[in-house]
């Protein structure tokens, strides 16, 4: 604690002189928005370090709702998610009761065995599909992410209720679940190539494919 009071200290009164402090204590009555209001302020990676030393509490809110608006799509599409894993959970334990199979087995009648299968493979591949989402949304285009995150879910469970009906229903959602997956391979691919070009290259690609 006493070496990050230290080194805030001199960057507290740095920033005390700069222009963007005076528009942070103006910002909020101000008749027209501020670029600092909590919808236009974008910290530098230096006034982020400052906020974690222990900036004040309103400097910290600002940054907050201006980081929060950059992911809370894909933050509401992951708790879908996770409440969609949970469902199929369920149904699982249901069809356990239902035919009376108790763990660990895992084999019983066909109904069982499907119902179990459709719940497997969607856990395996929820984790993908998490990671996925996360990095095509913060490196490429939250709302396409978050978009595509939903018709992947939905498709998932078109899965899991056509494998519950038969073998043969789960082939067209699972192939569709597959594609979104790889147009969020795609995107996250785009999203981190431009990022290390233009942070560490100094080459914009979006600007030359624009071009």
């Amino acid at each position: 604690m006493g070496n990050g009071s230290a080194l805030y200290g001199p960057l507290k009164h740095l920033l005390a002189s700069l222009p963007m402090r005076a528009e942070l204590r103006s910002c909020c009555t101000a008749e027209v928005a501020s670029p600092c209001c909590p919808h236009h302020f974008q910290p530098t990676r230096q006034q982020g370090l400052d906020l974690a030393r222990g900036a004040p509490a309103w400097e910290i809110r600002f940054y907050s709702v201006a980081m929060l608006e950059q992911i809370h799509l894909l933050a509401a599409v992951t708790v879908l998610g996770v409440l969609e894993q949970a469902y199929f959970f369920l149904q699982v334990i249901h069809a356990r009761r239902k035919f009376g199979i108790s763990p660990p087995n895992i084999s019983g009648p066909p109904e069982f065995e499907r119902i179990f299968r459709a719940q497997v493979n969607s856990s395996e591949y929820f984790p993908i599909f998490v990671a996925l989402l996360w990095q095509a949304g913060l490196f490429f285009h939250q709302g396409l992410a978050a978009a595509l995150g939903l018709l992947y879910l939905y498709s998932r469970y078109c899965y899991f209720m056509g494998y519950r009906a038969s073998s043969s229903d789960r082939l067209t959602p699972i192939y569709f679940s597959t594609g979104v997956l790889w147009v969020l391979i795609a995107a996250a691919t785009l999203g981190l190539l431009h990022f290390f070009l233009s942070h560490y290259v100094g080459l914009n690609v979006l600007r030359l494919i624009a071009a």
